[in-house]
């Protein structure tokens, strides 16, 4: 299948298990450790790429062969090449895929014959630095279609999420289809691939060829996990902050809960509404109290305990939004005891719609570092420094993770 040519090869180790074989064009191979296209997939988006990628900006950002002059020295390439050449040996051991075919690309690239010019100087550095990119790129694409096929689609069959997937990036259909896969492919299939992101399409059509297993993801950490058994599962078993996802998350969730309840909604501006009340009271000269409804630290008090047990027996699901209101309304503020359904976050964040409309779209390179900003519509206008993490956060606001959200104030 593959003689002669550097190839990825997916062999079959069992029915759910599949190893990935770096082989290369003179035959020689190395086995990785087997693992169910789930495992695989989710291994690879987890990958740490920062240290490496901040190695490739510094090589491009402050090597003297592409600052600007008018001439390009033949010693400057020379050094860049050497520096470019070390890089990938920063992936060895997080990722032998990447750093296998890195070396087979860097290589070939290597082979071009020198025109003597300054723009193939120039041409062959800005190629070396696309190759050194390729595994950034792949995992990028790859956490995007993770987040398109799995986020959110706890509900959903495994046709439903490839649906949507290939929906969303038609250019994927012909790379993971699982109709592609053979009907009969013996007892141990071998697949080929010869990219980084040919082998994750690979993985995906195998993983949607399946149903023993699914990509969930967590609600609380945000990352991807396998849920153990069919069951609708919303937490990992992992440990966040030294917290297990599971305990912090369903403690969490009572917070969005409450905070996308209508009847708590009423409850909180009817609290205040009392307790402004009471201040007006209290404050005001006797002589001066005629005009105000009654309303001392007692009868604050009494509300404010009648209120609290009405809320417990609420959330414990006694009395229905309608009844509670009912109750706390001792004052006969309210016009109307019914409410609306649950509110709910945006059907599609500013984060969501640039991930659909991009499967290469990398926050680490959509957001600047940092900037300033001057509101000159204030009164008082004063300058304030808005980081990376401060856009992404505005622009995934509605559609985050629980931690996000509420453990990390």
């Amino acid at each position: 299948m593959a003689d002669g040519m550097t190839a990825l090869l997916l062999k079959a180790e069992d029915k759910n298990r599949w190893s990935v074989t770096l082989h290369h064009a003179n035959g020689w191979e190395i086995a990785l450790p087997a693992a169910t296209p789930a495992e695989y997939l989710i291994a690879a988006s987890e990958i740490d790429y920062s240290a490496y990628r901040r190695e490739i900006r510094n090589l491009r950002e402050q090597h003297p062969l592409l600052e600007e002059r008018l001439e390009v020295s033949m010693a400057d390439f020379e050094d860049f090449v050497a520096e470019a050449l070390l890089l990938p040996s920063m992936l060895r051991d997080i990722d032998p895929v990447g750093y296998f075919v890195l070396g087979h690309l860097l290589e070939q690239s290597l082979r071009q014959e020198d025109d003597g010019s300054a723009l193939f100087l120039l041409n062959a550095a800005a190629q070396l630095l696309q190759i050194l990119e390729e595994p950034i790129r792949a995992q990028v694409y790859l956490r995007n279609a993770l987040e398109i096929a799995c986020d959110g689609m706890e509900r959903a069959t495994q046709q439903e999420r490839y649906e949507k997937l290939v929906e969303t990036y038609p250019e994927l259909k012909s790379l993971c289809d699982p109709i592609l896969l053979p009907k009969e492919p013996g007892e141990h299939p071998v697949y080929a691939a010869y990219s980084i992101f040919g082998l994750l399409a690979l993985q995906f059509a195998l993983y949607f060829h399946q149903d023993k297993q699914r990509i969930a993801r967590c609600d609380y950490c945000w990352r991807y996990f396998i849920p153990k058994t069919r069951k609708e599962t919303h937490y990992c078993d992992r440990e966040t902050d030294g917290f297990p996802c599971k305990q912090r998350g369903s403690r969490f969730k009572r917070n969005l809960d409450t905070e996308q309840d209508e009847a708590l909604l009423v409850y909180k501006k009817l609290r205040d509404r009392m307790y402004a009340r009471m201040q007006r009271y209290i404050t005001a000269l006797p002589e001066n109290r005629q005009d105000l409804i009654p309303m001392d630290y007692l009868q604050y008090g009494d509300w404010s305990e009648n209120a609290r047990l009405a809320r417990i027996d609420y959330l414990d699901g006694k009395l229905t939004a309608e009844e509670f209101l009912r109750k706390i309304d001792t004052m006969h503020d309210l016009e109307d005891y019914s409410v609306g359904a649950a509110q709910t976050s945006p059907t599609e964040t500013a984060w969501q719609r640039m991930v659909a409309d991009d499967i290469g779209f990398d926050p680490e390179l959509h957001y600047p570092k940092g900037f300033m900003l001057l509101d000159l519509r204030t009164d008082d206008p004063k300058w304030q420094t808005f980081s990376a993490d401060d856009l992404r956060r505005k622009y995934q606001e509605g559609h985050q993770s629980l931690r996000e959200k509420y453990g990390r104030k």
